[in-house]
């Protein structure tokens, strides 16, 4: 226990800093590649259609899911299963009824929706519904940075107060949660003005705080308590932007780091990755990684054409040589580290070795769905196995053969 207080002491472990990191807006990019997987595109769009910021181009039959739109004005390129592909174009050089389309405003809070119907409105409007539309009898905002590195949620505390505020006015009109909690860094000023109407917990920003469920364990003092569930800022903050524009949902907000480097940018959806980092002045050698998602938790790149979706939250640059390369299968050495730092109590040592061997089946015996993806295990691994990833592999495997289970048989037709 000594150790784990060490580890999570460390200033790498911090999730506020000494200055806010404002929010820039990122160029308006050259090209957009929009993922449509689930998606049914809306009438008339398809190869070479003349597109508009706000455009409707695809909706998604889940009520969970927001619709997609264009946020530039172009021609699409090319349509695949996969993506949308859109270039980006001078309005004057686009056909009239393109050019001066215009998207009216709907004012969310005007409008006197409220529950379901409120729901289906802002999914319209593009924002994923997942994790606002949660049935439950309280409701948290996580309010701090989901891991190190992360900077983007200070400001929005700060200097977007109205946004919060607009999207806090909208989940009570949802209904969903009894109470609604503001979960903010301890020594946060908070103008009450602003968050009419909801109560607020502070807590200490210290990784793996953010996580959702250790959140609700520190502002409760119970594991799982029945009733309570979470959703994040960046959904909250992204319900807010929609509510006070009226407009669809276009960009999302992304920190990129390199280094001690850390910057905030607003960026349009479906903006490639390569180009967002070539106007940001960062430039990618051979041997570089990129990692998506937070520098705990996230994965790396394969591709620099890869886009930014909505849920993207950050995108670090690791330079070559920063971290020694592995050399061969890097065995379990049995020393513990993992096992003492996770904050479930499970025991990510054995979890990583049954997905090792595909023993997934030993998966259920050790409680893998107690992991709550923190990454702490493979940061402290010796052996530098990959023990997050390995678990993630004996999830999605599992989940597969539940999935598996689930179907009907279908009774084979006797020949007559």
């Amino acid at each position: 226990m000594k150790q784990r207080h060490q580890i999570l002491n460390d200033p790498r472990f911090r999730l506020v800093y000494d200055e806010h990191r404002p929010f820039t807006e990122a160029p308006a990019p050259r090209h957009l590649r929009l993922n449509r997987e689930g998606f049914t595109l809306a009438p008339g769009v398809k190869k070479k259609t003349q597109v508009y910021p706000g455009m409707l181009l695809a909706t998604h039959p889940s009520m969970e899911k927001g619709d997609l739109h264009s946020s530039v004005y172009g021609v699409i390129s090319d349509i695949n299963v996969r993506s949308i592909f859109i270039d980006s174009a001078d309005p004057a050089d686009l056909d009239g009824s393109v050019r001066d389309a215009v998207v009216e405003p709907f004012d969310l809070l005007a409008s006197g929706l409220e529950g379901d119907a409120l729901i289906e409105a802002v999914k319209k409007l593009g924002v994923n519904t997942k994790s606002i539309g949660k049935k439950c009898d309280v409701l948290v905002i996580n309010g701090l940075n989901p891991e190190p590195g992360v900077a983007w949620a200070e400001p929005m505390l700060d200097g977007h107060c109205p946004e919060i505020g607009a999207a806090i006015k909208l989940l009570c009109r949802i209904g969903r949660a009894g109470r609604l909690i503001l979960a903010v860094p301890e020594g946060t000023v908070i103008d009450s003005r602003e968050f009419d109407g909801i109560e607020i917990a502070y807590v200490e920003p210290e990784y793996p705080n953010s996580i959702g469920e250790l959140l609700i364990k520190r502002i409760t003092g119970i594991e799982l308590p029945e009733g309570w569930d979470y959703v994040g800022i960046h959904n909250v903050w992204s319900l807010g932007r929609v509510a006070l524009r009226g407009l669809p949902l276009m960009r999302t907000v992304i920190t990129i780091g390199r280094g001690a480097q850390h910057e905030n940018f607003i960026v349009r959806n479906g903006t490639i990755v390569g180009d967002l980092l070539e106007d940001a002045g960062i430039e990618v050698e051979n041997g570089d990684t990129i990692f998506r998602g937070g520098p705990r938790r996230g994965e790396g790149l394969d591709r620099l054409d890869r886009s930014i979706t909505k849920g993207a939250i950050g995108f670090f640059l690791m330079k070559a040589g920063e971290v020694p390369p592995m050399d061969g299968d890097s065995p379990c050495i049995n020393c513990g580290a993992c096992v003492h730092i996770c904050p479930t109590r499970i025991d990510p040592r054995m979890l990583s070795r049954y997905a090792e061997f595909a023993r997934f089946d030993m998966s259920r015996k050790a409680y893998f769905g107690l992991c709550v993806d923190c990454g702490l295990c493979g940061y402290v691994c010796i052996a530098r196995r990959p023990v997050l990833q390995y678990i993630r592999l004996a999830i999605a495997k599992l989940e597969q053969e539940d999935a598996i289970k689930r179907l009907v048989p279908i009774e084979p037709i006797g020949r007559n």
